[in-house]
C-alpha cells in the first residue's frame, strides 16, 4: 500500500478524514448532554464599539462609510454563535499560509490582501485601489489547491474596505473498501472563505482593521457554514525604532468553544541594515496559537534591493503529535505599480514543496 500524501505538520489524508470524524462526533456528544447554544447579546453599544475599533472614535462621517462594515460586523455576533454546534469541514486546507510571501501571517503586507490580517489591506492617501491573485499548489502527490483573489479601494478618513475570496481543495480523495484500490467517485473535499474588511490609520504608526467572513465547507456528504469576526493591528516604528509588531485573529467565531477553528497570530520584526525601506535587512520572530498545524514557531530574515525583495525563514509546527521543520523562500520584484512574488516551503515526510505565485497591483 502507498504512504498516504501529508498535510502541512506531516498530516496524511487518512489523519485528517479521521480527525475530522472526530470533531463532528465530539461536537455531537456535546450537544447531547444538553449544551445550549449561546447567542451573542447584539445591543446599540455593541454596534458603536465595533465602529470605534476602526474610527478610534465616533464620527459622522467615518461611521457613514462604515455603515455596511458594522452592520456586517454585528450581524456576524448573531449568527456566529448558532453555528458552533457544527465544525464546519476545511479548516486543514487553510494550514497553508496562503497570501503570505514566507511572511508571518499577522505581518504579511507584501500581497495586501487582509486575509491573514485585516489591518494589511489599508491603503495610503496616494493609492486609489488595490487588486491582488495568489495561487497555491502542493504537487500531484498530495493534490492541494487554493486560490485568492481581493480587492482594497480607499475612503475618505483614511479608511480602506476590502473584499476578498478564499478557494482551498483537495483532490484525489476516493473511497475504499478492503484495499487500496479505489471506488466510486471521489470524495469532494474543500472550503471557501469570503471576508468583508475594513482598516484605518487610528494613529500616526498604528493599523487597525476588522474583517466579517462568512465560511462553507464540504466532505462527502457532510456540509457546513459558520460566519465569523477578525481583527488585526499593526504597529510600526515600535519604540522610536523601525520595528513592527502584528497581531491578529484567524477565523474566530463569537461564542465559539471546545474545537474551535481559530488561531492567534503575532509577530515581530526590525530592520537591522540599511539606509531606508528600500534598501535594508530586516530579522523577526513569528508564534501563532492554535490547535493543529497552524500553530507553531517562525523565524524569519528579509531584504529588500531597490525592486527586489528576498525573504527566508524556518517554520517549526507541532500537530497531531508530530514536530517538523520547514524551510520557507520567497522572491519577489515590486516595479511600478506591481508586485509580483513567487513563495516555496518544503514538506515534511519527503513530499512535493508547496509553490505560491502572487500578483498585486495598486492604482491610484
Amino acid at each position: 500500500m502507498g504512504q498516504s500524501p501529508a498535510l502541512p505538520g506531516g498530516v496524511t489524508r487518512g489523519v485528517l478524514l479521521g480527525a475530522h470524524r472526530l470533531a463532528v462526533r465530539r461536537v455531537e456528544r456535546k450537544r447531547q448532554r444538553g449544551s445550549g447554544i449561546r447567542v451573542a447579546k447584539c445591543t446599540r453599544g455593541t454596534a458603536q464599539s465595533v465602529g470605534a475599533v476602526l474610527t478610534g472614535r465616533v464620527r459622522t462621517g467615518m461611521l457613514k462609510s462604515m455603515r455596511c462594515l458594522n452592520f456586517a460586523a454585528v450581524a456576524a455576533f448573531v449568527l456566529a454563535a448558532p453555528s458552533e454546534a457544527q465544525r464546519v469541514p476545511g479548516r486543514d486546507l487553510l494550514y497553508y499560509p496562503i497570501g503570505t510571501l514566507a511572511e508571518a501571517p499577522s505581518l504579511a503586507l507584501d500581497t495586501g490582501d487582509g486575509f491573514q490580517n485585516p489591518a494589511a489591506i489599508w491603503l495610503p492617501s496616494v493609492a486609489r485601489i488595490r487588486g491582488t491573485a495568489v495561487a497555491l499548489n502542493t504537487g500531484t502527490d498530495r493534490g492541494v489547491g487554493g486560490q485568492l483573489i481581493a480587492i482594497a479601494v480607499s475612503v475618505p478618513d483614511d479608511i480602506t474596505v476590502g473584499f476578498s475570496a478564499v478557494h482551498a481543495s483537495i483532490d484525489g480523495i476516493a473511497p475504499t473498501v478492503n484495499d487500496p484500490a479505489p471506488i466510486g467517485r471521489e470524495i469532494p473535499y474543500n472550503t471557501l472563505v469570503l471576508s468583508l474588511s475594513g482598516a484605518r490609520r487610528s494613529l500616526k504608526h498604528i493599523t487597525s482593521g476588522i474583517a466579517v467572513r462568512y465560511r462553507t465547507g464540504e466532505i462527502g456528504r457532510t456540509r457546513g457554514s459558520a460566519f465569523g469576526l477578525d481583527g488585526g493591528v499593526i504597529a510600526e516604528h515600535v519604540f522610536g525604532y523601525d520595528a513592527r509588531i502584528g497581531l491578529s485573529s484567524f477565523l474566530w467565531g463569537p461564542g465559539a468553544g471546545e474545537g474551535d477553528d481559530a488561531s492567534l497570530h503575532t509577530a515581530f520584526d526590525a530592520r537591522v541594515i540599511g539606509a531606508d525601506s528600500t534598501h535594508q535587512a530586516r530579522v523577526g520572530y513569528s508564534y501563532t496559537f492554535g490547535d493543529g498545524a497552524a500553530a507553531g514557531h517562525y523565524v524569519f530574515i528579509s531584504g529588500r534591493y531597490s525592486r527586489w525583495i528576498g525573504r527566508a525563514g524556518i517554520a517549526r509546527t507541532d500537530a497531531y503529535g508530530n514536530t517538523d521543520t520547514t524551510l520557507r523562500l520567497a522572491l519577489g520584484l515590486r516595479y511600478a505599480r506591481y508586485t509580483v512574488g513567487l513563495s516555496r516551503e518544503d514538506s515534511a515526510g519527503g513530499f512535493d514543496p508547496t509553490y505560491q505565485f502572487v500578483l498585486s497591483g495598486v492604482f491610484r
